[in-house]
């Protein structure tokens, strides 16, 4: 009997406790994480998050909150869930050094139970040291060639502001850039910089998507990266000192793009200024647009340059003589640094062209340019452009012989030439403002270079055939093998039918080449992360490049190249297949710029 008794009271027991009317007995309520929550995040990546309310028989679920020791701390998207359902933990956009976060759920039946954790969220890797940068880039969009020249601020990997002025041949614009929906991040070797401009008729609704390869923490080479027009160009160190000096002394300058009627154009010489003022007897300019002519030593009757703004940009008003008939025009430059402006006409004026392009400061040289200054030097030079071909990429090396002679290669790139010949003839003869005339080069090619008096230059052709521009540089290595090492690459080019770009990181080891870009077409997606790789042939001076073919990316291309020092490349492609130009540099330790601003 006293057992029987005793199973009975269990059963009962057992009873009471399955039907509810005893709350007493309910088991405990609990918070718990549904799977390990991450320990670290970078700044404005986000994480999800779920937990578990065991014994919640209302099924109130949790609030979500975050806690550190200074805001903003990050966010919650839902900051209320049921057991079980996720939400999402945003991180700081914006943080100076590591900071330590604490996440908690908490029990909305019983808020004594919750769940904590802590997450360190990191600053982003160091793209880009604090500091002002100026961002230079031109290309091609759907309404013809365009330039984009700007500058921006960064505090501890954030874009904080900046400004950028466009032109195309739709028109210009000025817009100050919108920080909060700019951004900067790195994964691997490639760099994103989104810059928002509020402008919806730039980029993809007002957003520039670039791709860059990382030269140094204050250089990177920049290709754009979306579906809306393919460019290149750079991103380099503004010295914030020197971009709010009002421009003074002497500079040489190039710009080139496309006239209002439609024309390949360029125009280069030496501009003066002193006190704002453009002091027009020491200034001089050359004018080339195809199909119309060329003018060479042309005068201005006056002109004159702001003072800069807060992001160093400035306005340069030109007025050329009646004689020249050019009209007046306008160049909106953001100052670099005390050697280098970048230039874009993106005010209205007369001329109403679409041009971009850089001035290179004469320092000391100013005036006083000789003979000697070139006589016996090597210039790695490369022209962009046009001929009646359609589109034209030259480049080489001219050696200025003392006795007024010139020799080197010249490679052309056109849809019906693609050749490296030798340069048999020609002659060379510099002006005191370092405006040097390169006549009957191989018989038929006129050009005119502008030195700045140390080492780099800008050049343009001067030829009814053809237009072109771009930069120089006395070339400084007597091998023609490319160093082993990381590089960053930068490359433009054109088929028949569309442009394109690209940009990436490499390695040269043992003369050959292992890398990766980012690929962009004109008017089509870009494609990320497509396979770099070929050979060099030091003896022949020629490169083997597989991954810059537009119509298939597995074809290789062959190029001509020159080095112009131990870390600087430029080679253009003579296989036939295409027009191109590629920009190798070395990347860079520490602080080191890597080269100079105008490269590309």
């Amino acid at each position: 009997m006293i057992k029987r008794l005793t199973v009975m009271a269990i059963g009962a027991a057992l009873l009471s406790a399955c039907d509810g009317s005893d709350t007493g007995s309910k088991l405990p309520l609990s918070v718990a994480f549904s799977s390990p929550p991450p320990t670290t995040l970078e700044v404005n990546t986000t994480a999800p998050l779920t937990a578990v309310v065991a014994n919640d028989n209302g099924g109130a679920g949790v609030t979500w909150s975050v806690t550190c020791s200074a805001a903003p701390c990050g966010s919650f998207s839902p900051t209320s869930t049921g057991s079980g359902i996720q939400t999402t933990y945003t991180a700081p956009a914006s943080i100076s050094a590591a900071e330590t976060v604490t996440l908690t759920a908490t029990s909305v039946a019983d808020p004594s139970k919750a769940a904590s954790t802590t997450v360190t969220v990191n600053p982003p890797p160091s793209v880009l040291a604090d500091g002002s940068y100026v961002f230079h880039y031109s290309g091609q969009n759907d309404d013809g060639p365009f330039t984009v020249t700007g500058a921006f601020t960064v505090a501890s990997g954030v874009i904080t502001g900046g400004e950028q002025d466009y032109s195309d041949a739709s028109g210009v614009a000025t817009d100050t850039l919108v920080p909060a929906t700019s951004s900067l991040s790195v994964t691997g070797n490639t760099v994103q910089i989104v810059l928002d401009t509020g402008d919806d008729d730039i980029g993809d609704d007002g957003i520039e998507t670039l791709s860059g390869a990382v030269v140094s923490a204050k250089r990177v080479l920049i290709s754009e990266f979306d579906d809306e027009a393919t460019g290149t160009g750079s991103v380099d160190a503004q010295d914030s000192d020197d971009a709010q000096e009002q421009p003074d002394g002497s500079y040489a300058f190039v710009v080139s793009g496309h006239s209002a009627a439609g024309n390949q154009l360029a125009i280069g010489g030496v501009l003066s200024f002193g006190d704002g003022a453009l002091s027009a007897g020491d200034s001089i300019f050359d004018i080339n647009e195809l199909t119309v002519g060329t003018g060479q030593a042309q005068t201005f009757d006056s002109g004159s340059v702001s003072a800069p703004d807060a992001f160093g940009r400035v306005t340069v008003t030109l007025q050329p003589s009646v004689a020249s008939n050019v009209p007046a025009f306008t160049l909106t430059g953001y100052i670099v640094d005390d050697d280098t402006i970048q230039f874009v006409t993106s005010q209205q004026d007369d001329l109403a062209a679409d041009l971009g392009g850089s001035a290179l400061s004469h320092g000391d040289s100013a005036g006083g340019f000789d003979d000697s200054d070139i006589a016996g030097t090597n210039y790695v030079h490369a022209g962009v452009g046009a001929d009646s071909n359609g589109s034209l990429i030259t480049a080489g090396v001219f050696t200025f012989n003392a006795d007024g002679s010139l020799a080197g290669t010249l490679a052309v790139n056109d849809s019906a030439t693609h050749a490296s010949t030798a340069v048999t003839a020609g002659t060379w003869q510099l002006d005191p403002t370092g405006r040097v005339t390169l006549a009957g080069v191989n018989g038929a090619s006129n050009f005119q270079l502008y030195l700045d008096g140390n080492g780099r230059g800008l050049i343009m052709s001067l030829d009814a055939q053809n237009s072109t521009a771009g930069p120089a540089f006395q070339q400084v290595v007597s091998s023609s093998d490319i160093a082993e090492g990381t590089y960053a690459i930068v490359a433009q080019g054109a088929t028949d039918a569309a442009a394109w770009g690209a940009v990436g990181s490499a390695k040269v080891n043992d003369g050959d080449i292992d890398g990766a870009i980012d690929y962009t077409p004109e008017g089509d997606d870009p494609t990320a992360a497509v396979p770099l790789s070929g050979s060099i042939d030091s003896q022949g001076g020629t490169l083997s490049l597989t991954g810059l073919n537009a119509q298939d990316r597995t074809n290789p291309e062959s190029f001509t190249y020159f080095p112009i020092d131990e870390n600087r490349t430029l080679a253009i492609e003579i296989s036939g297949q295409q027009r191109g130009l590629v920009w190798l540099e070395a990347a860079q330790s520490g602080d080191d710029s890597g080269g100079d601003d105008d490269d590309d």
